[in-house]
């Protein structure tokens, strides 16, 4: 239920076979990249020699390929990691290279808000000479490496939320290079603030606008691409909201089904904003944001179409604790801390995941809606099957489904941003 994006085959017999706890080795190398680059950013004669992720060796799931797409250098993600696995400090795990307990040299948070800061120097001497589009690019890059310091958020630590206000910040910073800017969006919410970003394109609008969140690890300042090269051109506006349970939505838990409350509340505040074309509000969600905007497609008329990628329907989420005890151990970490649950207890999370089920919610299966539906995934992904995801376009009066290329769960970003832009551009 966390959003991979392309994994090797190799990978994805882990989760299939129910072995993610020991993992297997996936061999897939991180990003290229040449000595002297690599001792430029490292200060190590040693870090030019790329990292090869066997991901057993890894608590966290390591997705160069997805981050280098999100504004990531590879040199300087390349050396973070070689670090990171050069380290000597004690670590809460032996058997995992990324849980070096001590802040400090080796320690994940610590070497990823290091390259944040540098990111941040860089776009301040960017910013000195007048460079608007490194400044934005630096800023954009800092952002990732501030939000992959807090990732995946399991333990919703100081640290963890210090080093998410600092992403959102250099994300804001970039953002407001743009040529229309982002906006931080408040909702009035159960009591609280629901906080997002609304993202417009350039001109007056009304905008047609697309409400996005990622999986259960996926914080909202990890969707700048989508917006910049897919929806801005298109003349579509985004909100980028965090997931029930996580980020900035923390307060609310997704130990209830209906996530997608989340979602409709931010559907009231856009209908009375006036660039918002309000009769032109669609719904995209990857992984765990792919089942909550499934849900949303039956219980808000408002919502004129909906892109589900790689989202749990039925399947996974109803076979019990033992598929849960299975789960890869990030996977499991963050699914409890989400719905507010010790991560051992898997009796109760597989209880809220049955939950979650949108055929135990007698919706796919039983219930039709006019709302279009496309479902976007990979041909084998264990946790989102395509006969599973299948039942939830057949449940639409105008659904689609789309298997691209890749393996493993949720497909490559571009494959799934580009049938998206184009679901949109038809059906808002």
């Amino acid at each position: 239920m966390r959003d991979h994006g392309h994994r090797p085959r190799t990978a994805v017999v882990v989760v299939v076979l129910g072995l993610a706890v020991a993992g297997c080795a996936t061999g897939t190398p991180a990003a290229k990249r040449t000595p002297a680059a690599a001792s430029a950013d490292n200060g190590s004669s040693h870090s030019g020699e790329p990292v090869e992720i066997n991901e057993h060796e890894w608590f966290r799931d390591i997705r160069l390929e997805g981050w280098e797409e999100q504004g990531g250098d590879p040199v300087v993600m390349n050396a973070v990691l070689q670090r990171i696995k050069n380290a000597t400090g004690e670590r809460e795990n032996p058997g995992w290279l990324d849980t070096v307990i001590a802040p400090g040299a080796g320690n994940w948070i610590t070497e990823w808000s290091a390259a944040g800061r540098r990111a941040v120097r860089a776009a301040d001497a960017a910013h000195a000479r007048r460079d608007t589009s490194a400044v934005r690019s630096r800023s954009l890059e800092a952002s990732l490496y501030y939000t992959l310091a807090a990732y995946p958020e399991h333990r919703k630590s100081a640290r963890e939320k210090a080093a998410y206000r600092k992403a959102k910040a250099a994300y804001e910073r970039a953002g407001g290079l743009t040529e229309a800017g982002v906006q931080r969006l408040r909702t009035p919410f159960e009591g609280g603030t629901l906080e997002a970003y609304l993202h417009l394109p350039k001109g007056n609008g009304p905008f047609p606008v697309v409400i996005t969140s990622g999986g259960i690890d996926v914080a909202k300042t990890s969707h700048f691409t989508l917006f910049e090269k897919h929806l801005a051109p298109a003349g579509i506006a985004m909100v980028a909201l965090d997931n029930a349970g996580f980020g900035d939505s923390r307060a609310w838990p997704a130990d209830r089904p209906d996530t997608d409350r989340l979602y409709s509340a931010v559907v009231d505040r856009l209908r009375t904003h006036q660039r918002i074309d309000p009769e032109r509000i669609g719904a995209m969600g990857a992984s765990y944001g792919g089942n909550t905007v499934g849900r949303l497609a039956f219980t808000d008329k408002r919502v004129k179409a909906v892109v589900s990628v790689c989202g749990p329907v039925h399947q996974a989420l109803d076979k019990g604790p033992g598929f849960i005890a299975n789960l890869p151990p990030m996977t499991r970490a963050a699914l409890a801390a989400r719905y507010g649950v010790p991560a051992e207890d898997t009796e109760r999370l597989a209880q809220i995941a049955r939950k979650a089920s949108l055929v135990n919610q007698k919706l796919v299966g039983t219930t039709r809606t006019d709302t279009p539906i496309l479902a976007i995934n990979t041909p084998d992904d264990p946790l989102a099957p395509v006969s599973d995801i299948k039942r939830l376009v057949a449940s639409s009066a105008d659904g689609e489904l789309k298997i691209t290329g890749g393996s493993g769960h949720c497909p490559p970003l571009k494959d799934r941003y580009e049938a998206a832009r184009s679901w949109f551009e038809r059906k808002l």
